[in-house]
C-alpha cells in the first residue's frame, strides 16, 4: 500500500500483478509443460533447519523442488505448514504438484496452508479440490478453502459455494463462504448472501453485507439502505459506502440520516457516499437542517469525520452562505489536513474567486500546502493555472512537483500542459517522473512509446523501482501497439532483480510472451542458512512496538511467526529511529493511516526492498500490514486499518495487530508526525 502520489499506492498500479482494484490475483491457470522426473526430496538435519532453508529459498524466491518437496513431507507439521506457504509464496508455476497432494493432509493446519497456497499460485486448476474441502470437519480448512476459491475466481466454485452456505455446520465456515462471494458481485451471488444480511450471527451477518457492498450491484439497494441500522458499525458503514458507489439519489435522504447516528465509521462512510451521490446527480440536495448537521461536522474532533464533512461541503457552497463561510474561514486560517482540505473545496467551488486563498498557500512554508494547492488547480482554466503551476513545478520539494503532476486528471489537461509533463521526465527524483509517465498514460496516445522507452533505459541507476512500474502499466494501457511490448522488455533488462520480475509477469501475462524466454530471476542473497536460523529465532520472541504521535501512543503486538523477516526489518528500523519523526503521509478516513516514507511522497524507503510474507492473518481493525507498489515492493512503509478490510487479505503481508490505542489511530491527521517507534519484548 502506497500513497497516492506518484506510483507507490495502495493499490498497485500494474495491472497484471493483482487485477482488478482490491481484488486477490486472478492470474492464468498455469501452462502446462513437460518437466524432467522429480529431483530426490531433501532431507533435513532438524525441524529448524528444514525451516531455515525454505526461509532462504522464499528470500531468493527461488524453486527448489528437492527442498521444497522435502519439507512437504516432513514429520513436523509446523515444517510441512511452512512449505506450504513457501511454495505459495515463491509463486511459481511449478508449486502444484507440491501443494495438491498436501489438500489430503492429516493435520488440518497443513490442509489449510496448502488451501493458501494453491490461492497464492492463483491455481485455478486445484478449484475441484478445494470444493473437496468445503466439507472438511475442520473448519479453517473449510474457511480457507472458502476464501481460496472466491479468490481464484471460477464459476464452478461460485457455484459450489452458494450451494454450499446453507449446509455450513458452524458460522466460521458459512461466513467465510459469504465473505468470498464479493469476488463475483453478480445477481447470483447476491440472491445468495442477501438472507443472511439480518443472520443474528454477527460474523454471518457481517460476511453477507460485505458481499453485498464490496462490489455492490443496484438489485441489492434496499438490503443495503435496511443495513444502515444495523448494530454492527463496520456491516452499516459498509453499506454507506456501498450506497455511494450506486449513485442513487433515493439514497440521499437515508444516508443523511445515518449522520445523527453516533457511530463514527457510520458517518464517515455516510458522509463519503452523500459527496459521492450528490456529485453524480446535479440538484439534489440536502434539507437545510441536514445541511447544518454537515456544517457542525466539519468542525468534529474526530479527523475521519470532520476531512469527509469538508468536501461534502462543497456541495452546497454555492447556495448554502453559511457553508461557505465555514469552508472560507478553515481555508484561510485553518491548520494543518483540514486547511488543505478546505482548500481543495474553496477552489474548487469558487475557482479563480478563490485566488486569496490560493495564493497565501502557494506561497506557505508548510509544503503539503502547497502541494494541496497545486492540486486545487485542476479546478482552474488552464490559462489561469498556467502562471501557478509554473511555480510550483520548480518547487524544492519532491511531494509538491508530484502534486503538480497529479493534478492533471485528465487526457485534456495533459495535452495543455504537455511541455511541463515532458519537462518533468528529467526531474531528478523518481517519484515525479513516474507521476509524469502516469499523466502521460491518460493521454492514451501511443506517441508516448518513445519517451517511455528512454525513460525506462534512464531508470537504470535509480534506487526505487518507481519509473519502471509507471512505465509497464502505460506500456500495458497500449499493448495492442507492437511498440509498447518494447517498453516491458526494456525493463526486463535493468539491473535491478525487482523490476526484473515486475516486467517479466507483464511480459507473460499481459504480452502472452513465451515464458521461456523471460526467465524468472532469483534475488542475489549473501545470508547462509545459519543466518536464517538465527533469524527464526529472533522473531519468533514476542515483540512488540509503542508508536508516539502528538496524539497519543498506539501499541502493536509484532506477529513474528506469521511474517519473520517483514517483523525483523519493522525492529531493525525502528531501533535505527528510521520512523523517529517521520510524516504520517497518508490518512484515508475509515481506511488507513500510513506512515514510514521519509520523503513524505508515498514513494520514499530505506533503499532496498524485502519480499512478501503473505499469510492468513485477516485484516481487520487495527491490523498493521506493509505498504506495496507492486509484489515484493515493502521496504518501510506500513500502515493500520480503522475498520475491516477483507479485499487486503492475501494480498498485503499482514504483520501486526493494535493492542491498545486504536482509539489515538483514528485521531490522527495526515502530516501528523511519529514522535518515536520503541520496540521491545514484551512480558
Amino acid at each position: 500500500m502506497r500513497s497516492r502520489s506518484g506510483v507507490r499506492r495502495l493499490l498497485p498500479v500494474v495491472t497484471v500483478l493483482l487485477g482488478l482494484q482490491g481484488c486477490a490475483g486472478t492470474a492464468p491457470p498455469p501452462v502446462p509443460s513437460s518437466r524432467p522426473p522429480a529431483t530426490p526430496a531433501a532431507s533435513f538435519a532438524s525441524a529448524g533447519d528444514a525451516r531455515a532453508q525454505l526461509m532462504q529459498l522464499e528470500d531468493r524466491r527461488a524453486f527448489d523442488d528437492s527442498i521444497l518437496g522435502g519439507a512437504a513431507k516432513f514429520a513436523d507439521p509446523a515444517v510441512r505448514v511452512q512449505a506450504a506457504l513457501a511454495v505459495g509464496r515463491i509463486g511459481d508455476d511449478r508449486g502444484i504438484d507440491i501443494v495438491q497432494p498436501m489438500l489430503s493432509d492429516k493435520a488440518p493446519d497443513v490442509r489449510a496452508a496448502a488451501v493458501f497456497a494453491c490461492q497464492l499460485l492463483g491455481a485455478g486448476s486445484a478449484t475441484p479440490d478445494l470444493i473437496s474441502l468445503l466439507s472438511d470437519a475442520d473448519p479453517r480448512v473449510a474457511s480457507s478453502a472458502a476464501m481460496a476459491i472466491g479468490a481464484l475466481g471460477r464459476g464452478d466454485g461460485q457455484d459450489a459455494l452458494i450451494a454450499r452456505i446453507p449446509k455450513a455446520a458452524a458460522p466460521q465456515p458459512r461466513a467465510a463462504m459469504l465473505l468470498s462471494l464479493w469476488h463475483f458481485a453478480d445477481e447470483a451471488s447476491n440472491a445468495a448472501a442477501t438472507p443472511y444480511a439480518s443472520d443474528p450471527d454477527r460474523e454471518v451477518r457481517f460476511a453477507a453485507l460485505y458481499a453485498l457492498s464490496r462490489k455492490p450491484i443496484q438489485s441489492s439497494r434496499a438490503t443495503l439502505t435496511a443495513a444502515l441500522s444495523d448494530s454492527d458499525a463496520d456491516a452499516a458503514a459498509g453499506a454507506a459506502r456501498a450506497l455511494g458507489i450506486l449513485g442513487q439519489s433515493a439514497s440521499v435522504e437515508p444516508l443523511a440520516a445515518a449522520l445523527d447516528s453516533g457511530k463514527p465509521h457510520l458517518v464517515t462512510s455516510s458522509l463519503n457516499a452523500l459527496e459521492a451521490i450528490l456529485e453524480k446527480n446535479p440538484g439534489t440536495g440536502l434539507s437545510a437542517d441536514r445541511r447544518a448537521r454537515v456544517i457542525a461536522l466539519a468542525g468534529d474532533a474526530n479527523p475521519n469525520v470532520a476531512i469527509p464533512a469538508l468536501v461534502l461541503l462543497r456541495q452546497f457552497m454555492g447556495s448554502d452562505r453559511e457553508a461557505l463561510q465555514r469552508v472560507w474561514s478553515i481555508a484561510t486560517t485553518g491548520q494543518g489536513r483540514r486547511r488543505q482540505v478546505a482548500l481543495l473545496s474553496a477552489v474548487a467551488v469558487l475557482r479563480e474567486r478563490a485566488k486569496s486563498a490560493l495564493e497565501p498557500a502557494i506561497e506557505s512554508p508548510d509544503a503539503p500546502l502547497r502541494a494541496a494547492a497545486a492540486e486545487s488547480l485542476a479546478h482552474l482554466s488552464s490559462a489561469q493555472a498556467a502562471p501557478y503551476r509554473a511555480r510550483l513545478v520548480a518547487d524544492s520539494t519532491a511531494l509538491v512537483r508530484i502534486s503538480v503532476l497529479a493534478g492533471l486528471r485528465t487526457a485534456e489537461l495533459v495535452r495543455d500542459n504537455r511541455t511541463l509533463v515532458d519537462a518533468a521526465l528529467a526531474d531528478p527524483d523518481s517519484g515525479v517522473r513516474a507521476a509524469a509517465i502516469e499523466a502521460l498514460a491518460l493521454a492514451n496516445d501511443a506517441t508516448i512509446l518513445p519517451q517511455l522507452l528512454q525513460a525506462v533505459q534512464k531508470s537504470a541507476g535509480d534506487e526505487a523501482p518507481d519509473v519502471a512500474i509507471a512505465a509497464i502499466a502505460a506500456a500495458e494501457k497500449l499493448r495492442s501497439v507492437p511498440e509498447a511490448r518494447a517498453i516491458v522488455e526494456a525493463a526486463y533488462h535493468l539491473p535491478k532483480t525487482l523490476t526484473r520480475r515486475l516486467a517479466r509477469r507483464s511480459l507473460v501475462e499481459v504480452f502472452r510472451a513465451d515464458r521461456t524466454a523471460y526467465p524468472d530471476p532469483e534475488y542475489k542473497i549473501a545470508r547462509t542458512a545459519a543466518d536464517y536460523t538465527a533469524i527464526l529465532a529472533e522473531a519468533g520472541k514476542s515483540w512488540k512496538a509503542d508508536v508516539e504521535t502528538a496524539r497519543g501512543t498506539f501499541t502493536v503486538r509484532l506477529a513474528g511467526d506469521a511474517a519473520p523477516m517483514t517483523v525483523l526489518n519493522f525492529v531493525d528500523l525502528a531501533r535505527k529511529s528510521f520512523f523517529n519523526g517521520v510524516a504520517i503521509h497518508r490518512v484515508v478516513p475509515d481506511f488507513v493511516v500510513q506512515d514510514g516514507d521519509p520523503t513524505g511522497t508515498g514513494n520514499g524507503g530505506p533503499g532496498y526492498e524485502i519480499r512478501d510474507e503473505n499469510n492468513t492473518l485477516p485484516y481487520v481493525t487495527g491490523t498493521v500490514g506493509m505498504a506495496l507498489a507492486g509484489p515484493d515492493t515493502g521496504g518501510s512503509q506500513w500502515f493500520v486499518t480503522d475498520s475491516p478490510q477483507p479485499h487486503l487479505d492475501a494480498i498485503y503481508t499482514a504483520f501486526g495487530q493494535v493492542v491498545a490505542g486504536q482509539d489515538v489511530v483514528e485521531r490522527i491527521e495526515q502530516w501528523d508526525r511519529i514522535t518515536r517507534v520503541t520496540v521491545s519484548e514484551a512480558p
